[in-house]
């Protein structure tokens, strides 16, 4: 008895306090002991089974309305007290309060406690029964989200299917066929090829336009993570493929530089990131920074949930942002709420901060491209040109030549898109700053071509 009432106080300690947006006026009791004469079902195949068999006889009830009212952390922690099974029942009725928990800001660092404290056998429950919920949240470990992830993907793309081929009217098939695509678009471009690294589905929102971020590599070991930004017109459903071998090509580059340089057991170990986890502009919206202030939202909380996932052996984080994208890690930079140790912006059109030394940039690891005839570069549209002298950023070759180190012809970037193009200065650049050796790209100012930062120092 001792141990239930024990029970039953913890659990309205992890529910009782003011959770976000809600004022409680009375003590909430959401868990009730019940007693009951039969024995609980055994758990589902697809839950760890490391625990013990079966519930105890004195079973475990709950006020949904009470959990209902919560949100947030608190609702996270409150779900996760109760049983397996209640947490099965809990997740398929209450779909609408867990994508609220979806959408709501939570401090990974919290998240991250959270899930190291929560019982195996909840854990797994949660990863059966809200696969969208726990793989859309910043802070729990990347070998645990991308499962959650593709399992939720595979649920959506056969919920559609089967609305499609309903009795609906012809404005919401051509929606769910819209959306169809953009989701087997997602799983497209989680089939790794050859010679690549793994492939992982870090984020994902089937909701609207969608949402999705691919890692290439381990994320939860990599010594060094490469995040790739993109910038305007680029969705899911049409750029996804495209990003994501954009990334993949990174990592085998960055591989290859890192194959003579053992560290440990072996090489260095990479993670790129295609990063597509905010809705980019067009023209109707490219005037406003409203979207890349949400993007600059969702940056920061991503590298958060890496910062308290890996504890003490932290990676060398860099971004690589392009465009539109580079004025959203900017706005994310300019607030210091997270450091990296590498930034490199190409294409940009700027953001607020006018010198380099003002950004959450370990160092003077802040880089600059320019592609010749690029319409974007030097417009200042967003207030500030990184690639000016005045701003601090060092300038990065892009237009081609002859690789100092290897001696191979390197191709030469025009415009505004080619940017990460196989065998270009600027992609061998790129990947370099991404494993810490800025000190091998080559020079994009006043010095010749294919001088290096190391000689020009």
């Amino acid at each position: 008895m001792l141990a239930v009432v024990m029970f039953i106080a913890s659990a309205n300690a992890a529910l009782s306090g003011v959770a976000e947006g809600f004022v409680m006026h009375e003590p909430v009791n959401v868990i009730q002991n019940v007693v009951s004469s039969e024995p609980a079902t055994p758990l589902d195949a697809g839950l760890d089974r490391r625990g013990p068999a079966a519930e105890s006889p004195r079973m475990v009830a709950f006020d949904e309305a009470a959990l209902n009212r919560i949100g947030g952390m608190s609702l996270l922690r409150g779900v996760s007290q109760l049983s397996p099974r209640e947490i099965i029942r809990y997740a398929e009725r209450n779909p609408t309060e867990l994508d609220a928990v979806r959408d709501a800001r939570i401090a990974p660092s919290e998240v991250g406690a959270w899930w190291l404290s929560t019982p195996g056998q909840a854990q797994a429950a949660l990863a059966e029964a809200a696969p969208q919920l726990l793989g859309s949240l910043d802070g729990v470990p990347a070998a645990v989200r991308g499962p959650a992830n593709e399992r939720a993907l595979q649920r959506a793309i056969v919920d559609t299917r089967e609305r499609a081929a309903s009795g609906i009217g012809k404005g919401e098939r051509r929606r769910l066929g819209q959306q169809q695509r953009m989701l087997e678009a997602i799983s497209g471009a989680l089939e790794s090829k050859p010679g690549e690294p793994e492939r992982t589905l870090l984020e994902f929102d089937e909701r609207e336009s969608g949402r999705a971020v691919i890692v290439i590599g381990d994320l939860d070991t990599a010594d060094y993570i490469s995040y790739l930004v993109p910038g305007m017109y680029f969705s899911v459903q049409q750029q996804i493929r495209d990003w994501t071998d954009t990334a993949a090509s990174l990592a085998v580059e960055q591989l290859h530089w890192l194959q003579d340089q053992p560290q440990g057991d072996g090489p260095p170990r990479v993670a790129t990131v295609a990063w597509l986890g905010y809705q980019t502009p067009d023209l109707l919206t490219i005037g406003s920074l409203e979207l890349a202030e949400h993007g600059a939202d969702a940056l920061e909380s991503s590298w958060q949930g890496i910062r308290a996932t890996r504890g003490e052996r932290q990676p060398y984080l860099t971004v690589l942002a392009h465009s539109y994208g580079s004025t959203a890690a900017l706005i994310a930079l300019e607030r210091h709420s997270e450091q990296i140790d590498a930034l490199a912006l190409i294409g940009s059109p700027g953001s607020a901060t006018q010198n380099a030394r003002d950004l959450g940039v370990a160092g003077d690891n802040v880089f600059v491209g320019e592609a010749r005839w690029d319409p974007i570069v030097d417009t200042a549209f967003y207030g500030s040109d990184p690639g000016s002298p005045s701003y601090g950023a060092v300038r990065i070759g892009v237009g081609g030549g002859v690789d100092p180190l290897t001696q191979k012809e390197l191709a030469g970037s025009v415009g505004h898109n080619a940017y990460f193009a196989p065998g270009s200065e600027s992609q061998r650049n790129l990947a370099l700053i991404g494993i810490g050796r800025g000190d091998w790209v080559t020079d994009g100012g006043t010095l010749p071509p294919g001088t290096m930062l190391a000689t020009a120092r």
